[in-house]
């Protein structure tokens, strides 16, 4: 788990809590999924096409599309994980990804100041951590920046990561997509599909 608090000059905080879960003996359900929909609101899978799923969530406003044979979990805080099927070489999930909706209190918050501090939390909280790549990017159709690391998470998992962020309105929009090094690259196309396709509907 990558926990990061994003403060800004503005006073702003956003808690991003990335909880992908990528061991398959400490799965840690924060609500069941009654409650879950009970206190979120519904989710909606349906078919988009013979490969892919799609789940939405009116709640949060969001909507994407994962692979058919991925499990999504709904987690506190504003948390959708989707995990990979298991392989039969590991008894851990090979790659995840979470996308999380935080409320920002101010629109003042620039993608500028919260890539330095988001930076620079990883690095502090995660001695090992590598800054891989750090580029601007697009998600949703609105301006967003993209960073890929590797560092060792909470589980004492080796993971290279990819991270994704953007604002609309009000929220901050944050995916994160965890893998194995050595299984990164395999699932990259699968995932970039997912990022392709997520849409902010509220």
């Amino acid at each position: 788990m990558f926990k990061l608090v994003i403060s800004v000059p503005s006073n702003t905080m956003i808690l991003v809590s990335l909880s992908l879960i990528i061991s398959s003996t400490s799965v840690i359900i924060l609500y069941s999924t009654l409650q879950a929909s009970a206190f979120f609101g519904m989710p909606s899978p349906s078919a988009s096409n013979n490969n892919f799923l799609t789940y939405q969530d009116s709640a949060l406003g969001i909507k994407i599309d994962y692979p058919v044979g991925w499990t999504h979990e709904l987690h506190a805080g504003s948390l959708v994980t989707f995990l990979a099927s298991l392989e039969s070489d590991s008894n851990t999930y090979p790659a995840g990804l979470g996308v999380t909706v935080n409320h920002l209190g101010s629109r003042n918050t620039t993608l500028n100041e919260v890539t330095k501090v988001q930076i620079k939390n990883l690095t502090q909280s995660h001695p090992d951590f590598k800054l891989v790549e750090s580029t601007n990017s697009i998600l949703a159709g609105n301006i967003a920046h993209k960073i890929v690391f590797s560092a060792t998470d909470n589980m004492i998992h080796e993971r290279k990561a990819m991270q994704i962020w953007t604002f609309k309105g009000d929220n901050a929009y944050l995916i994160t997509y965890k893998a194995e090094p050595g299984k990164y690259s395999k699932y990259l196309p699968t995932v970039q599909k997912m990022i392709d396709s997520f849409q902010i509907i509220k």
